[in-house]
């Protein structure tokens, strides 16, 4: 039986029962039960328990209970799968997303990459900025912030100048990312499903909303296209994914109007359902049929043993 322990982890956690004594573990969601040795292949589509945007809000003793059991118990499950096929191993995935290594490893593979510097010293930040006739500002980290409406969002990648440098503090600041403003023909989301990539053009200049950063969305009016890309960059992003150890990846490119690609990052949980709602290209199936064709190469050398 083919089972994805990606069922665990979704927002109906609190339907959810799983009971783990010596060596079994069962787990219970609606009208499903799965044993541990009923898991073949395992995808974590998210590794641990995600807040909604209302459940952030949340402080109560026992809800901050209830997320950090949850986040400890289904570690203990991956601990126990761990000898299981896994579409990305989980640790080869967390080291992938860490973003300083990421720039590190596209250099050494020959990808253009923005310059960048990061640090919490102002002089260093100011002086890099003095390079470039633009800079961006960058988080490493992704999160929503409560905004002065009462609501959350997201900080994305923006612009910033001089005066706003000039107010960052002389002591006591986190380390943040400064970047050379690439200037932007098209952005592209380069989704890789083991030998499988599905390559998309994202027209973010055609909205001023979407211009430095396509994650603001505006859908409407950022046209998506599947496009072939150059074989250069096919080949250096089998190798980044080699030297991760990876079998799903989402990269994000920014292409400029001298057609010169230049890497921004790769996402190892990378959001993909968009890009297949607006370009056709069947993702989901992909991810479906390596699971199912680990599952049954398993299963075939199972009965092999079982013969022999």
């Amino acid at each position: 039986m083919y089972v994805s322990v990606a069922q665990v982890c979704t927002p109906i956690l609190h339907y959810t029962t799983i009971s783990i004594f010596e060596e079994t573990c069962i787990i219970r969601q609606n009208d499903s039960v799965i044993s541990m040795d009923d898991i073949s292949v395992v995808w974590v589509r998210r590794a641990f328990v995600e807040l909604t945007l209302e459940e952030m809000k949340n402080q109560s003793t026992g809800f901050k209970i209830w997320k950090n059991e949850w986040n400890k118990t289904l570690n203990g499950l991956y601990l126990r799968l761990k000898k299981k096929t896994w579409l990305n191993e989980l640790n080869q995935a967390f080291k992938g997303e860490n973003k300083y290594s990421q720039l590190a490893i596209a250099k050494k593979i020959g990808f253009n990459i923005p310059k960048t510097i990061v640090s919490n010293d102002k002089k260093a930040l100011v002086e890099f900025s003095r390079n470039y006739d633009k800079v961006v500002f960058k988080l490493m980290t992704q999160d929503f912030y409560p905004d002065l409406q009462g609501g959350y969002q997201g900080l994305y990648v923006n612009t910033v100048n001089k005066q706003q440098l000039a107010e960052f503090s002389e002591i006591g600041e986190n380390p943040i990312v400064l970047q050379e403003f690439i200037k932007k023909q098209y952005e592209v989301r380069y989704t890789v499903v083991a030998e499988k990539h599905f390559v998309c053009k994202i027209d973010s200049q055609a909205s001023e909303k979407t211009s430095i950063d396509w994650r603001r969305y505006d859908i409407p009016n950022t046209p998506h296209f599947e496009i072939t890309p150059p074989k250069e960059i096919v080949k250096k992003v089998q190798e980044f994914m080699r030297v991760l150890d990876l079998n799903y990846g989402a990269f994000d490119f920014v292409v400029t109007q001298e057609n010169e690609w230049y890497f921004l990052e790769i996402n190892c949980f990378g959001q993909w359902l968009w890009i297949e709602d607006l370009t056709g290209m069947n993702i989901s199936a992909e991810i479906s049929n390596w699971l199912i064709g680990k599952y049954t190469e398993k299963e075939v050398k199972s009965i092999e043993s079982i013969r022999t």
